[in-house]
């Protein structure tokens, strides 16, 4: 919801207008659904980015309430891009298809560290990563999506990359480890910090 998006930007001392970059993950409800609102565009100034794959694929449907109302009326505000694509700096692309048709993750890399924004190529923290070949309802090409898991995981373990994973448990940032034939959750410790 615009408002929400814009009430949390404004507790962290920003406002929509300072966004220059919004970048699109993958065309799903929960994840365009502070697009737009009765007011316009939530992010007036900003430059929009998706995946090639996933615009095209939703602009030739009428299937996605949350594309029609939110996207299809701002398409020309996108910029269209391939696996690899270097959208800011320190920002680049990386297919990870299967949860939708061009469902896109990005690596962040600044001063020599790495973590991958990973959106929804794993749905539950136990068993998305414990077996990541089993089928999710909400995966469009279940097969490609467990492809992609395998892909992911284990890349991520083995570079040690911590990742922040949209549906996962707070505070949503953690590494992968090896376990078996699959994988495990690590999350990132929380502490609070007191002034």
């Amino acid at each position: 919801n615009p408002g929400a998006i814009s009430s949390a930007l404004e507790a962290a001392g920003y406002s929509t207008d300072q966004v220059d970059t919004v970048v699109i993950t993958h065309m799903h409800g929960d994840h365009i659904g502070g697009m737009a609102g009765e007011n316009g565009v939530t992010f007036a100034n900003a430059k929009h980015v998706t995946g090639t794959t996933e615009m095209n694929f939703w602009a030739g449907t009428d299937k996605n309430k949350a594309f029609e109302g939110k996207i299809r009326p701002n398409m020309e505000r996108f910029d269209m891009i391939e696996d690899g694509a270097s959208v800011a700096s320190g920002v680049t692309a990386m297919s990870a298809f299967g949860h939708t048709p061009g469902h896109t993750t990005y690596m962040l890399e600044s001063d020599g560290q790495q973590m991958l924004l990973a959106a929804d190529f794993a749905n539950h923290y136990v068993w998305s990563l414990a077996h990541p070949d089993w089928e999710v309802k909400f995966d469009m090409d279940k097969s490609a999506a467990a492809a992609t898991r395998r892909k992911m995981l284990g890349m991520m373990a083995a570079d040690s990359v911590p990742f922040v994973g949209y549906h996962m448990p707070f505070p949503a940032v953690g590494f992968v480890e090896t376990h078996g034939d699959g994988f495990h959750y690590a999350p990132a410790s929380y502490q609070f910090m007191m002034g």
